[in-house]
């Protein structure tokens, strides 16, 4: 068995000890900077609708300087300042084609998917070819990176339905647990029929007998989730209790991750994984405030006073910062850049997620936690008014049904 548990509570004890006054950051911006940051957003848009347009297909062929990459590359350095070393990470030969693969195969695999459902499995796409850079195995689509990330579009969104009654979530949650225990069962819906699908998938590339762990790290994750069922429940829960099912389904599903990448991992591995696991799943409680308010769903984040909130993320910030230092367990080359590109990504989206959900922050701690914005708030938000995910948007654009007759690289 995976010492989960141990892992709940060494980062427990971190979080416990982890500052919650405001964090240190490389870059204050002045009003004159993020003006220049947002004409800079403006005019990447612009490109974007280039790139989109069929009529301008031929001539961007001619232009490879005009095509996906290159504007990719000018918005994460001119808009978002990511450092040359980030940037090479991002934009490597290896990263460039997984995208596009995985997007392909997800459709092929799930016809039935809308794009937003195929971009939610994408996300986990790139978390897992980070870790195949980190391990230093071939970044690629493998079965298991394919299957896992299309897990996400299946079971959490029958999860997360509000329509579906908790008794026939917790039956799913059960056969779902047996299945991927092994146990051959029938399915009985669409759903778990594709995702027993999925789990076939894991047991071609990783066997049972050989690979014990990566099936334990499965469990783990299923386990979580089913414990985060709690949590949409009145039912007196405590905030001890809210904190580590938090923390184990966040842990558990990067362990899983890291198992279906490598295979195989250490003991210091298995507890850095569950500790950048745990980071994303506070970075979510934080961009999905209002929607967990909304529907009573317990977090760490969602039951705090006003007064609190930018207190808890001044802490996620330092607890990140800490975790990820336990990352430098892999021995990568280039670890200092791909670690520096983690934590910028994530302080990043954190920062913006409270200039997006400003009115549940006092104003004193918005004004704060803007200077280190590279874009005023009020443009995040107008931006997010025009589409609901600028990050989708990108996607969006980028695997239009057009996407086969541009040259993108």
């Amino acid at each position: 068995m995976l010492p989960v548990q141990d892992y709940i509570s060494h980062f427990i004890k971190m979080w416990e000890a982890s500052s919650d006054e405001l964090p240190h950051f490389q870059k204050a911006y002045t009003k004159e900077e993020k003006l220049k940051h947002q004409e800079n957003f403006d005019a990447f848009q612009g490109k974007l609708k280039d790139l989109q347009n069929v009529r301008n297909v031929q001539r961007l062929k001619k232009d490879p300087a005009k095509s996906f990459f290159p504007v990719f590359k000018n918005f994460l350095q001119n808009v978002f300042d990511f450092e040359a070393g980030h940037l090479e990470i991002i934009l490597s030969e290896d990263f460039k084609g997984v995208s596009k693969d995985f997007f392909y195969k997800a459709r092929a695999f799930g016809p039935e998917l809308k794009p937003e459902n195929i971009y939610q499995g994408m996300r986990n796409v790139w978390i897992m070819n980070g870790l195949q850079l980190m391990v230093q195995v071939p970044i690629k689509i493998t079965p298991s990176v394919f299957a896992y990330s299309m897990i996400y579009p299946y079971s959490d969104n029958f999860l997360d339905d509000p329509e579906i009654e908790h008794s026939e979530k917790l039956q799913f949650s059960e056969r779902f647990n047996k299945r991927l225990n092994g146990h051959k069962l029938p399915a009985i819906n669409f759903t778990e029929e594709q995702l027993f699908r999925l789990i076939a998938m894991f047991e071609d590339e990783f066997p049972r007998e050989s690979f014990p762990n990566v099936y334990e790290s499965l469990y783990a994750i299923q386990q979580g989730q089913t414990n985060s069922l709690k949590m949409n429940r009145q039912n007196g829960i405590s905030d001890a209790e809210i904190c580590s099912i938090c923390f184990e389904k966040g842990g558990a599903s990067v362990l899983a991750d890291g198992y279906l990448v490598a295979g195989k991992l250490t003991r210091e591995q298995e507890q850095a994984l569950f500790g950048y696991g745990v980071y994303l799943q506070l970075l979510d409680d934080i961009q999905d405030v209002k929607e967990d308010s909304l529907a009573f769903t317990h977090t760490m984040f969602s039951c705090l006073p006003e007064a609190e909130l930018g207190k808890f993320v001044n802490k996620t910030i330092h607890f990140g910062r800490a975790a990820l230092k336990e990352m430098e367990c892999f021995d990568t080359p280039n670890m200092n850049d791909f670690l520096g590109l983690m934590n910028r990504s994530i302080e990043t989206m954190i920062i913006e997620s409270v200039g997006l959900n400003h009115s549940w922050f006092d104003k004193a701690y918005l004004k704060e936690i803007e200077q280190f914005s590279p874009l005023h708030f009020s443009y995040v938000r107008k931006k997010r008014k025009q589409s609901k995910s600028q990050r989708f948007t990108m996607f969006q654009k980028y695997f239009n049904t057009n996407v086969q007759e541009v040259e993108i690289s």
